[in-house]
């Protein structure tokens, strides 16, 4: 498993997990934090508490551009409220420039790395409850090659936001935990 590190000291702040939808952010975050004795919070999770409605719901009434303001707004409220929380954001919350920079001005950011045909694997069973990897007005999931030419498609367009984090981990051949384990080291920081 790679990791790379490009800042040698980590301040005492948040971590905040970036990477695609599938990459194990909301699966590794709980473990992370519990290593670090750390709050959890997953930003999905917040949004759907602050709206009362679940991240599909919101995407299907109100468009993704209203979504990726509830989502600002939630990731404002989580930097601001939390000191060393490790917070799982969304595949595109730090694709938003104001996003990224506030992450990666209040903690340390870790991308959660893997290749397309991995994600669209790991997510041909969810791509129905995800908004993006849907098809048309009929929101069809997307299957097979058409899945994985779409998550190569965003891919393309987040990785330049995503290879911004301080810190970078493969998640490809890891289980949870070791992944969990390869961030709190990527980071320096000791459990």
């Amino acid at each position: 498993m790679e990791t790379r590190n490009s800042k040698p000291e980590i301040p005492n702040s948040n971590i905040y997990l970036t990477g695609f939808m599938g990459s194990g952010k909301s699966t590794v975050g709980p473990l992370v934090a519990r290593r670090l004795g750390a709050h959890f919070a997953d930003l999905d999770d917040v949004i759907a508490e602050r709206v009362g409605q679940p991240v599909p719901v919101i995407f299907e009434k109100e468009g993704e551009a209203c979504f990726r303001e509830c989502e600002a707004e939630a990731l404002r409220a989580v930097s601001e409220a939390n000191r060393q929380a490790v917070i799982a954001t969304g595949g595109g919350t730090l694709v938003r420039e104001e996003n990224l920079r506030r992450a990666l001005q209040s903690g340390s950011v870790v991308y959660l790395r893997a290749p397309a045909r991995v994600l669209a694997e790991r997510l041909r069973d969810t791509a129905a409850e995800r908004p993006l990897l849907q098809s048309g007005a009929r929101g069809r999931p997307l299957a097979g090659a058409a899945l994985t030419r779409r998550i190569e498609a965003l891919l393309a367009e987040r990785r330049p936001f995503y290879e911004r984090a301080h810190a970078t981990v493969d998640t490809v051949d890891a289980s949870p935990k070791e992944t969990a384990r390869a961030v709190v080291n990527a980071l320096r920081i000791s459990t």
